[in-house]
């Protein structure tokens, strides 16, 4: 192997072992700041200790020096704190996070070739080597207060944008509205987070790495050997059917040449007889070939019944041994469920840190596995949950002990087997989801209020849908659980929402264990042939045009006593097809997702049938009604649909498509903004940017103009500057709520003031969105418009 090729499969090792090192180092850290045992302080140490330093030697085996460097001042922090010259104050935790944060986005600079001269590991250096000299506040560093507001770039992101995992970056500011009891603005103690338990702790160390390779027990592996040793035996006997088979073809070759030899004199002989000549006796040749015909018949029989016995046999071996293999390789694919949790203890705690809570993380069934595809694509979910739980569940402590609860929320993750499919809770003890607001945002946007409470719910997984009332860079904006419905969807799962009012919410995820293969019924609409789960399936009814019934505008099919909707496959999909003749039965199929029934109409049903799942390509991947694809053996290709999308569709509750729509019927040039902004230079480059998006907008140059303007036109919507002469922002909002007029004008602040008093007064005048010029980006502004609109 050459030195390039060597070098870059060091590299690769490295960034795997570096990544299991960080996740290491925030499951230890987490784990020993919540003050264990003695004992356990102990095994914490020694873990501490055996991460830096082999962190430090992988760093120096492939000439990575900074890492090597902060990982030595790692380990002589780590030493001091451990023989008592150094105190593990909070101000420490939080570089000692930093550290592990920095040392991730190093390894993600390395793994695309970046360089690590500007990285946060190096701005990190001097902060590392003063904290170990001193047990004071490290030189140049904050306190605490000023370290929780000012993280470093990976902690920023980890904690307050929980859409980064699509590399959006978010220019909106933490603003938690107080409750109307709550009075000033509390300063909280230190939120606890604690660390997993010691169980789940050796499960996640025991997980695999969540990269292109895996660890995999030897237990599994000798398991998978034995299996291949199977095999082998069943191949060769197999083979030895090969002799068989040759030795029949050259007693059939030989008996075909005997054969060739009196065929001619035998059809003379017997032409002869036909015309009634007078006959010799039969040639001797012929004779003896005809007469060991018999024999050489008989003794094909049997030799063709011994091969047909063994072969049956070899392939019942073969099957079994094709099967047991399989099957291992699939359990080699397994991976717990606790590497899906990777990390959410970390996020955790830092958003409860950063939003003033106190948070317990508790994860049980962490030893149940599951697919290593399955578990890749939940680990998104999890994390979108687990922070919406910490922003929108968990009650400050003053406010819970204010409603008799324990000042420290809790927020459960379970797995548990369901049959062949795991069933995943994500659930919290905090205020539950809040229906009336959900209902007021429906009736804002003018879509169909659903009566029953368990459909209203569901509303928080249309894209725009929030119950926050303000909006920040951690929520508001409604980005996040449309996410987790489509991530979940195309694992060929289902995502259900539960929420008690005061009490809390779960989120129950069901995703199958393996998305390799799939027990399917085929059918066809058109010219096109569709999988479709056979476990959504109920059964098979035959449908007339007569049976169809309307129902409160719905078309209807009466099954017993309980009428089900009723629609064709073809209008669900925008495929084009024919009308029902009357007289005609259709092939309808009864299909239940969660707790919603629909008749899907089809042209014709194939057959049920195990097929391999292939996933789609990079080009249809967003086709949200299609989760996959399956070659038949016809060599036709069968679209496997997405059964949840499907029948979500088919009951009329789209929210893609409802959405689009009412976007579209509100045009943004129907929409009139008032922008109120004291620099001539801002002013300017707002209105271009709301024009060029197609918006009405009107300018003022303070806030005075700006009411007066408003008094005088009217707004649809008010874009406003703080610092401004004559009337300020703050004041110009709350003169705008304090109107009867525009009372419910929906206000966005956009401003360089971003201390949290200018915030929590931001919150008070009755601003919709708070937006900081520091990290300002056009396409946030105008996507919070859209929402507001």
């Amino acid at each position: 192997m050459d030195k390039d090729k060597l070098a870059k499969l060091l590299m690769a090792t490295f960034l795997e072992e570096l990544g299991e090192h960080v996740r290491a180092l925030n499951r230890d850290l987490l784990a020993l700041e919540q003050k264990p045992s003695a004992a356990d302080r102990v095994e914490l140490w020694k873990e501490l200790f055996r991460s830096a330093h082999s962190l430090k030697g992988a760093a120096r085996a492939v000439n990575v020096e900074l890492i090597e460097r902060v990982c030595h001042h790692l380990e002589e922090i780590l030493t001091s704190a451990r023989d008592g010259q150094l105190t593990l104050t909070p101000v420490l935790f939080s570089l000692l996070f930093e550290t592990a944060d920095a040392l991730e986005n190093a390894g993600g600079r390395l793994r695309e070739g970046q360089r690590l001269d500007d990285s946060p590991i190096a701005a990190l250096l001097p902060r590392l080597e003063a904290a170990q000299l001193t047990d004071e506040t490290p030189a140049g560093q904050q306190t605490t207060g000023e370290i929780r507001g000012q993280k470093s770039e990976v902690s920023q992101r980890r904690v307050a944008r929980p859409e980064s995992s699509k590399g959006v970056e978010s220019g909106f500011e933490l603003l938690p509205r107080p409750s109307k009891t709550q009075g000033v603005p509390l300063q909280p103690t230190e939120p606890q987070s604690p660390a997993p338990a010691a169980p789940l702790r050796a499960a996640m160390s025991r997980a695999a790495s969540a990269s292109n390779t895996v660890r995999v027990p030897a237990e599994k592996l000798d398991t998978l050997l034995a299996q291949s040793g199977e095999l082998l035996v069943a191949r060769r006997r197999v083979a030895a059917r090969d002799e068989v088979l040759v030795g029949l073809r050259e007693s059939i070759g030989e008996w075909r040449a005997e054969w060739k030899g009196v065929e001619k004199p035998l059809h003379d002989f017997l032409l002869a007889h036909e015309r009634g000549e007078s006959l010799e006796a039969l040639p001797t040749r012929a004779a003896q070939t005809l007469a060991r015909a018999g024999d050489r018949i008989r003794q094909l029989e049997r030799d063709l019944e011994r091969l047909t016995t063994e072969a049956v046999s070899d392939g019942r071996q073969l099957d079994y041994a094709a099967g047991s293999l399989d099957a291992e390789v699939r359990r080699v694919r397994m991976l717990p469920f606790a590497e899906a949790c990777q990390g959410l203890d970390r996020a955790v705690h830092d958003l409860a840190r950063a939003t003033g809570k106190e948070v317990e993380l508790v994860i049980t069934g962490g030893e149940v596995e599951l697919d290593r595809s399955v578990l890749e694509g939940l680990k998104d979910p999890l994390l979108h949950l687990v922070r919406n739980a910490v922003d929108h569940g968990a009650e400050l402590p003053a406010t819970r002990l204010e409603r008799g609860k324990s000042p420290c929320a809790r927020i459960v993750v379970s797995a548990a087997l369901r049959g062949h499919q795991v069933e995943i809770v994500v659930s919290d003890d905090g205020q539950g989801i809040d229906l009336a607001a959900l209902r007021e945002q429906v009736r804002r946007k003018g879509l169909p209020e659903p009566v029953d409470d368990r459909e209203l719910t569901r509303v928080i997984f249309q894209p725009g849908f929030s119950t926050a009332r303000i909006i920040t860079d951690v929520s508001g904006r409604g980005v996040g659980l449309d996410v987790v419905q489509n991530r979940v969807e195309a694992l060929r799962g289902l995502v259900d929402p539960i929420s008690q009012p005061g009490q809390g919410t779960s989120f129950v995820l069901t995703v199958p264990l393996t998305l390799t293969t799939l027990q399917v019924l085929l059918l066809t609409v058109g010219d096109q042939t569709f999988a479709m789960a056979s476990s959504h399936i109920r059964r098979l009814v035959r449908v007339r045009h007569a049976d169809i019934r309307t129902v409160q505008g719905r078309e209807v099919l009466l099954l017993g006593d309980a009428p089900v909707p009723v629609a064709s496959l073809a209008d669900t999909l925008q495929l084009p097809h024919g009308e029902i003749a009357p007289e005609n039965h259709v092939p309808g199929l009864l299909l239940t997702v969660g707790d919603r029934q629909v008749v899907l109409l089809v042209d014709e049903v194939l057959s049920e049938q195990e097929v391999v799942i292939k996933g789609l390509g990079a080009r249809i991947r967003r086709v949200r009604a299609v989760s996959g694809a399956t070659l038949l053996p016809s060599g036709r290709i069968a679209l496997l649909l997405n059964m949840a999308n499907v029948v979500r569709t088919a009951h009329g509750r789209r929210s893609s498509t409802l959405m689009a729509a009412t976007a579209g019927s509100d045009a943004p040039s129907r929409r009139r903004l008032l922008v109120a902004e004291d620099s001539m230079t801002t002013r300017a480059l707002m209105k271009s940017i709301l024009e060029a998006a197609g918006y009405d907008v009107t300018v003022a140059p303070d806030g005075q103009a700006a009411w007066q303007l408003l008094q005088e036109r009217g707004a649809d919507l008010l874009v406003s500057d703080v610092d401004m002469p004559r009337m300020d922002g703050f004041d110009l909002a709350a003169t705008v709520r304090a109107s009867s007029k525009f009372a419910k004008l929906p206000v966005i602040l956009v401003t360089a003031r971003q201390t949290d008093a200018d915030k929590t007064r931001g919150i008070s005048v009755g601003a919709d969105a708070y937006l900081v010029k520091s990290a300002f980006d056009q396409r946030h502004l105008l996507e919070t418009i859209s929402q507001l609109l």
